[in-house]
């Protein structure tokens, strides 16, 4: 992780991988109000939910909102540095788990969809990131982030195919942009009482991934 990631990582939420699996994660602890507002912009979105709906679903009064938030636009910076802090974290120490470019990949698309399943509400935050003004530097450590996630994965690729261990004619750029699509991409669809479990979902994307950069090995070969 670069220094300034961590620097931005580290203004409000840290996730701890020391020692744990990756694939079984806990979920960025957040205090009363962000949960009731990841909740409340996952049912109603951003610009549906009011102030007052977030301090009615924590119960708290305005006055005890605003004395921990900025407004209802820093509330949804705060969720989306949790998000980010997450997924930067957990796909660092997946990708460290694996051997070879095949399975660093795998490891980290696995991880990425994991954030997905495991926290619809809080991994649905990015799509409203929108709603920030382009010069509101409260976006800076998000980005920041965002920006360490794509490089750590355009690294294990460009790896991967200076090994010829990836064969694609396509821009890397490109290839990352789709993945990280796609990974998205399942907030709209998966949903816990579906047949699938998170792990399932999370395995069959790696596979896709693969696939996508035409790997002539797999996290299974010796």
């Amino acid at each position: 992780m670069s220094d300034s990631a961590k620097a931005a990582a580290g203004k409000r939420f840290t996730v701890d991988t020391e020692g744990l699996d990756w694939r079984r994660r806990e979920p960025v602890p957040l205090p009363t109000t962000l949960v009731a507002a990841k909740r409340a912009f996952y049912e109603r979105g951003f610009h549906g939910t009011s102030i007052r709906d977030i301090a009615s679903r924590a119960g708290v009064s305005l006055p005890t909102l605003y004395y921990h938030h900025d407004n209802k636009l820093g509330i949804l910076v705060e969720l989306l540095e949790a998000a980010m802090t997450s997924v930067l974290a957990w796909v660092g120490a997946a990708i460290e788990e694996g051997r070879t470019p095949s399975e660093k990949l795998s490891n980290a698309i696995e991880s990425i969809v994991l954030h997905m399943t495991s926290d619809l509400e809080l991994a649905s935050v990015a799509s409203e990131f929108r709603h920030l003004d382009p010069e509101d530097p409260r976006r800076e450590p998000y980005i920041a982030m965002r920006t360490e996630t794509e490089n750590m994965l355009a690294d294990v690729i460009q790896a991967g195919l200076d090994s010829d261990e990836f064969r694609f004619d396509q821009d890397v750029k490109d290839v990352l942009r789709y993945l990280f699509g796609a990974c998205q991409a399942v907030t709209t669809w998966y949903r816990p009482s579906g047949a699938r479990t998170p792990a399932e979902v999370a395995a069959s994307y790696a596979s896709i991934a693969l696939r996508v950069v035409g790997a002539q090995s797999t996290k299974n070969d010796d």
